[in-house]
C-alpha cells in the first residue's frame, strides 16, 4: 500500500507558538468535516526523531482513513522546531501547546493522543493533563526498556498500546500498568520497533481504534 494513497488535501505546515520557541507541525485534514482530531508525538529527538519519522506518517494516513485530522508535531530541537532539547519535560509542555491548538481549531470534536516511543511517553503524561477531553490514547512501541511508567492520577479514558515482539527497546512483561487501567495490549507478531514490514499494521490499528462508534 502506498503512503499517500489517500483523496486528501494536501498536508499543510504549521508553526505554533511554543513555550520555548516556534514549534513546528504537519495538518493533515480529510475532505468535509473531521470526524475528530488526533495529535502525534515522534520518537527520540536525540535519534533523529520528528515528525516526518515514517511510523508517524503512516499513523497519521490511519487517522485520515477514518475521517479524522490528524497532526504531527515537531518537539522543541528536532526537525523544524526552534529551542532544544529538555529531557522529556519541556516536550510535555510543547505537546500541551499543540493540544490546546487542536482543541480550538477542531473545538466540536473527538481528541486524541498517539504517540511512538519516546513520543508515547510525552503522550502519556500529557494525557494525565487532559484526560477530560481526550477520547483515546494510543501508544506505538511504548519503551518499557528505557523508561518507567510515569506516577500519573488520571489515566486516559481509552487506553491502546501496540508493540512487536520483536522490538529490543521493549519489555512486554512491564506493560502490566497498561492492563490495570483498563487498557488493551495488541502484539505483532515479528514486528521490531520502528515495524519494519510492518508499517501497514500501524497503519491499520490506529485507524480500527479511531473509527470505533
Amino acid at each position: 500500500m502506498a503512503p499517500r494513497d489517500l483523496d486528501t488535501p494536501p498536508p499543510e505546515r504549521i508553526f505554533l507558538d511554543g513555550p520555548a520557541g516556534r514549534l513546528a507541525a504537519t495538518l493533515e485534514v480529510p475532505h468535509g468535516n473531521p470526524k475528530g482530531v488526533l495529535l502525534l508525538l515522534h520518537p527520540h529527538p536525540q535519534h533523529g526523531g520528528t515528525r516526518k519519522n515514517n511510523v508517524v506518517r503512516w499513523g497519521a494516513l490511519g487517522a485520515l482513513e477514518v475521517g479524522w485530522a490528524a497532526l504531527r508535531l515537531d518537539f522543541r530541537g528536532a526537525g523544524d522546531s526552534e529551542g532544544e532539547y529538555d529531557n522529556g519535560v519541556g516536550e510535555v509542555e510543547d505537546a500541551d501547546c499543540a493540544y490546546r491548538w487542536i482543541s480550538e481549531r477542531f473545538p466540536n470534536v473527538p481528541r486524541a493522543i498517539w504517540g511512538f516511543s519516546f513520543g508515547s511517553v510525552v503522550g502519556l503524561e500529557l494525557a494525565d493533563r487532559v484526560h477530560e477531553s481526550c477520547e483515546h490514547y494510543i501508544a506505538i512501541a511504548w519503551p518499557t526498556n528505557f523508561y518507567s511508567w510515569p506516577s500519573i492520577k488520571n489515566w486516559p479514558q481509552s487506553i491502546h498500546v501496540l508493540a512487536g515482539d520483536q522490538d529490543e527497546f521493549v519489555d512486554l512483561s512491564k506493560m502490566k500498568p497498561i492492563q490495570e487501567n483498563g487498557g488493551t495490549l495488541e502484539i505483532i507478531e515479528g514486528a521490531d520497533h520502528f515495524f519494519r514490514g510492518d508499517i501497514a499494521k500501524v497503519r491499520a490499528a490506529t485507524a480500527r481504534l479511531l473509527g470505533r462508534k
